[in-house]
């Protein structure tokens, strides 16, 4: 089951945080919060999104997020 990892990021900042989960083998899903009702298909990097990892992966993920942030 999937997990909110992070909210309201652009979508810019979420492809990023994708790819560096995705290289520790963290798999990611970025959609765009309901509320708003419209994609990135039509704001393009300017949309809000959502980024969920599966449940098993949450405290990892978080704790890359954080390390990443403590640079």
């Amino acid at each position: 089951m999937w997990k909110e990892l992070k909210s309201y990021v652009n979508d810019f900042e979420a492809q990023m945080i994708k790819q560096l989960l995705e290289v520790e083998g963290i798999n990611v899903l970025i959609r765009s919060p309901k509320e708003i009702g419209v994609g990135r298909e039509f704001f393009g990097n300017g949309t809000i999104m959502n980024i969920y990892v599966d449940e098993e992966d949450f405290e990892k993920a978080i704790e890359i997020l954080n390390n990443k942030e403590a640079e």
